[in-house]
């Protein structure tokens, strides 16, 4: 019995080539510019959107939020679309939400014929009865770049790399670093710490790794500097990995950051999907709030002086409870058993990482009030105050649109809807339109229109 399987693991070996583990990174040799603010261009309103993993199911309905936020004016006459100053995303929603940054609101008419209404589940590895399946498991994952960074670059984003994208919206596309445990975020303080250049990364290699869900892909790889980084870390990495009080998950960040540095511990850094750590995106901005240095960071400083709402919603498209087993003494069977320990796996790092983040923006909110109303009324003025300025007339919201602010049987419907890179075209109609509905019916953006 055990001469049969090794034999049948030599078969399988040969007839699965080796897996592409090229890392995605170039690392820097030259320390890089000093930093520089960045002005989005607010004045007054400003939305933020976190748009949850979901596969295709996110991305509809996602695509229906922000379709909507386009057709929305403000009390200014603009559209909502173009108060969006910044967008976190995870997973099926990072595929939208790069595509957003790169093409911007009009291009978002095109985003279902170059992503959704393709058929790319079906070029998926997933049949569990195919021995070379089994042998891809083994090495790491069924799917490799073939499947997901590459077909993604070729289909939806066209060679594209982060350079490419505008600050104004700012895309942050996050996933999890798989060694630490901790989230991973395609933004500047994380290439910092593994001492890279950010740029050159391809858009479609963020958005894998961002995607790449344990077993049916295999983890990203990033090299990690093995000789002197010419970027030194900044100071409030040791701070915050020291400091007792400072929450739990920034701690944990910088004490990644700190072995990402360590060759003795880490040469290379495994990116799975953004929902291992976070489902929704925010644990990465407690993150950089925190490297900004600035009681107003990450806004520039003529931001934080005319800013007054900071609308910041979180478009949750995750699944809903599904299964018969809670009417049953006997509980889950083993499948089922599986399929729960993951959903809670996945709850339990989301609910925390929003918890932080509440605490996170309501900090940030009286940061930035205690920094305008330390200003001389001509530094004010020179920062774009108008005469009738009010220092502390800054409010931060927060608030969920999901598939339960919508009627009952389409919150089951959309609900039901199976976590896939590729869904029905009545499926992603739905959704789409679940996600307009959801818009209209939330309170935080009707009020920006009024």
């Amino acid at each position: 019995m055990r001469f049969a399987a090794i034999a049948f693991a030599a078969l399988t070996t040969a007839c699965v080539s080796a897996p592409d583990t090229t890392p995605i990174n170039q690392s820097i040799t030259a320390p890089p510019p000093a930093p520089v603010e960045i002005e989005l261009g607010i004045n007054g309103d400003a939305i933020a959107l976190a748009l949850s993993g979901g596969g295709a199911r996110a991305a509809s309905f996602s695509l229906g939020v922000l379709l909507q936020l386009r057709d929305l004016r403000g009390v200014d006459g603009r559209a909502l679309i173009d108060k969006v100053v910044l967008v976190t995303s995870v997973s099926g929603g990072s595929t939208i939400a790069a595509y957003f940054g790169l093409h911007g609101a009009a291009g978002l008419d095109r985003f279902r014929a170059d992503m959704l209404d393709k058929d790319w589940q079906s070029q998926l590895h997933t049949s569990p009865m195919s021995p070379e399946n089994w042998q891809r498991l083994m090495q790491g994952g069924l799917n490799g770049p073939d499947k997901l960074a590459n077909w993604l670059d070729k289909e939806v984003y066209s060679g594209g790399h982060m350079r490419d994208l505008p600050n104004r919206p700012r895309i942050i596309i996050n996933s999890a670093d798989l060694y630490n445990g901790t989230p991973f975020a395609f933004a500047t303080p994380y290439f910092q710490a593994i001492c890279s250049d950010l740029g050159s990364v391809r858009i479609a290699d963020a958005v894998a790794a961002s995607m790449s869900v344990p077993v049916a892909f295999r983890p990203i790889v990033v090299k990690l500097p093995e000789g002197e980084c010419p970027a030194p870390m900044p100071p409030w990495v040791e701070a915050a990995s020291r400091d007792r009080a400072s929450p739990m998950l920034l701690r944990e960040t910088a004490r990644a950051f700190e072995a990402y540095r360590d060759p003795s511990r880490m040469k290379y850094l495994h990116l799975t999907d953004g929902g291992v750590a976070d489902n929704f995106g925010l644990s990465s901005l407690v993150t950089i709030r925190r490297a900004a240095g600035k009681p107003y960071g990450p806004y520039s400083a003529r931001d934080a002086v005319k800013i007054r709402r900071m609308t910041f919603l979180l478009v949750n498209s995750e699944r809903n409870a599904d299964g018969d087993w809670a009417m049953k003494a006997e509980g889950p069977d083993a499948a089922q058993l599986v399929d729960a320990m993951l959903s809670v796996s996945i709850n339990a790092p989301k609910r925390a990482a929003s918890d932080a983040f509440g605490s996170v923006l309501a900090e940030w909110q009286r940061d930035l009030i205690a920094w305008r109303c330390a200003l001389t009324p001509e530094e004010a003025r020179s920062l774009g105050a108008g005469e009738d300025w009010n220092c502390k007339d800054v409010q931060f919201r927060f608030d969920t649109v999901s598939f339960a602010d919508l009627p009952p049987d389409q919150h089951e419907r959309l609900g039901a809807a199976a976590t896939a890179v590729s869904l029905p075209k009545a499926v992603v109609d739905d959704l789409i339109a679940g996600g307009r509905r959801a818009i209209l019916t939330n309170d935080l953006v009707q009020a920006l229109t009024r």
